[in-house]
């Protein structure tokens, strides 16, 4: 069952991490005075900046949601540690599967903008005169 679960949990980040949420820009005089090409050049240059800037961060983001969730997994282990008797098999299943969970969550949000590139990404296209008025 835990094989199965972590099958799953894997297969399940990975293929969030194919749909990559784009920025949508306000249709204003400057944006309709420029060829698309030259818009999603734009687009492009401000996500591959923003992908340099925060690369780091999404590692770090991953290895927080796997801490947390092996510790609220130990946590909840105890609780049931309590009712079996058995502390230290409840503790150790309990953090393996807290951090499995963290794993796969903190792998679903590396694999989306998360604010921080959301933000860059806005305030370069800003800089180059754009409007962004959100994300899809």
């Amino acid at each position: 069952m835990v094989r199965r679960f972590l099958v799953l949990s894997l297969a399940a980040a990975i293929l969030s991490g194919c749909a990559t949420p784009r920025v949508v820009l306000y249709p204003d005089d400057h944006y309709k005075s420029l060829p698309q090409a030259s818009v999603q050049k734009d687009i492009s240059a401000c996500d591959a900046q923003a992908d340099a800037y925060v690369k780091s961060h999404k590692l770090q983001m991953v290895g927080k949601r796997i801490g947390i969730g092996a510790f609220f997994g130990a946590l909840l282990g105890v609780v049931f540690g309590a009712f079996s008797g058995n502390y230290v098999r409840a503790v150790a299943e309990g953090a393996a599967m807290g951090g499995v969970v963290g794993l796969a969550h903190g792998a679903v949000d590396a694999g989306s903008p998360d604010e921080v590139h959301r933000r860059f990404v806005e305030t370069c296209l800003g800089d180059k005169g754009y409007k962004p008025i959100g994300w899809k």
